[in-house]
């Protein structure tokens, strides 16, 4: 499928909400919040904290303008000010800035206060698979963009070191991206991520299982658009086989009423199609500002739509548990 170039007025407030219902609340039903509470309890009995999240994923997860700026910028609220006070929650805490390579991430100065927005994951990295953060963390030192927090002993993996770190109570799974690349199916993608899942349940938190954004087709880069809409099928068919909550990004980004679907289509002079764009550019200098823009215009970018999308996602499994 061609990627989708068109001028929009913005998303409103019915319309967003309608995207959250598609990539969340269709999945979210009564047994989903009973596996929740139970999920929580156990979680919370193997001393994981509330008000904390982690971030396992690749380089759609990973990039500074994915969440960093919620927890260290002002949103821009648009119609959405009554996600304020998750904001608010997940800043509570305050945790160890991680280490992140550049460009990719903001160093932590330009990160502060460290939160789970704004930490820098010692278990996300650009082009990495899933495998790539179970495996001891020696393994890959000096791999490109790959960047050990020094803390982590190189005999534990990078999960692992990240949820001993923050013992946090949620993990948004998101890994997938690169799977094509590496050479695998759409199905193996998908189970690679599904054990990702259930290691963090093993290692204590609840687990978010995240189907993969869009790629685009272009000229010879054909095959990326049925690879992440394949990938992100089986990921939701794994996430209820695994009784998981599911954050399926896939459907909302591709609902039509994005600029090229959510995604990058030119940067540096080379067509991307893979990573999210965000309103103004991802390597402008106010990339992290601009990433927390909530109101209808800002919306049509990927990256913009995401983060207000798992504020909501955050906000939903919170209130379940009142």
């Amino acid at each position: 499928m061609l990627s989708v170039l068109r001028k929009q007025s913005g998303i409103s407030r019915r319309r967003q909400r309608r995207l959250f219902e598609l990539s969340f609340g269709k999945t979210w039903d009564k047994a989903s919040v009973g596996r929740l509470k139970d999920e929580v309890r156990r979680a919370d009995d193997m001393g994981m904290r509330p008000n904390v999240f982690a971030k396992a994923g690749d380089s759609n997860l990973g990039a500074y303008n994915s969440l960093y700026g919620l927890g260290c910028r002002e949103p821009l609220w648009g119609d959405h000010a009554g996600l304020e006070p998750v904001v608010r929650r997940y800043r509570e805490v305050e945790l160890p800035p991680g280490e992140g390579p550049p460009p990719h991430v903001h160093p932590s100065a330009d990160r502060q206060p460290w939160n789970s927005f704004s930490r820098s994951s010692a278990a996300t990295h650009s082009g990495c698979l899933a495998a790539h953060v179970l495996a001891p963390a020696s393994e890959f030192q000096g791999l490109p963009g790959w960047v050990a927090d020094p803390d982590c002993p190189p005999e534990d993996s990078m999960l692992e070191f990240e949820i001993r770190t923050l013992k946090p109570r949620y993990v948004f799974v998101m890994f997938g991206t690169n799977g094509s690349s590496f050479g695998f199916t759409s199905l193996e993608t998908a189970e690679q991520s599904a054990g990702i899942v259930e290691a963090v349940r093993r290692l204590g938190p609840v687990p978010v299982f995240c189907t993969i954004p869009p790629q685009l087709d272009r000229d010879e880069l054909q095959g990326r658009w049925e690879f992440a809409r394949d990938t992100s099928r089986h990921m939701a068919e794994l996430a209820r086989d695994l009784g998981a909550p599911l954050f399926d990004q896939w459907t909302a980004l591709t609902s039509g009423k994005l600029i090229n679907d959510g995604m990058i289509e030119f940067q540096g002079g080379f067509f991307d199609g893979f990573h999210l764009e965000t309103q103004g550019g991802t390597l402008a200098p106010e990339a992290l500002q601009q990433s927390v823009d909530f109101r209808p215009e800002a919306l049509v970018y990927g990256n913009n739509l995401r983060n207000l999308l798992m504020l909501q996602v955050l906000e939903a499994l919170d209130s379940s548990l009142v």
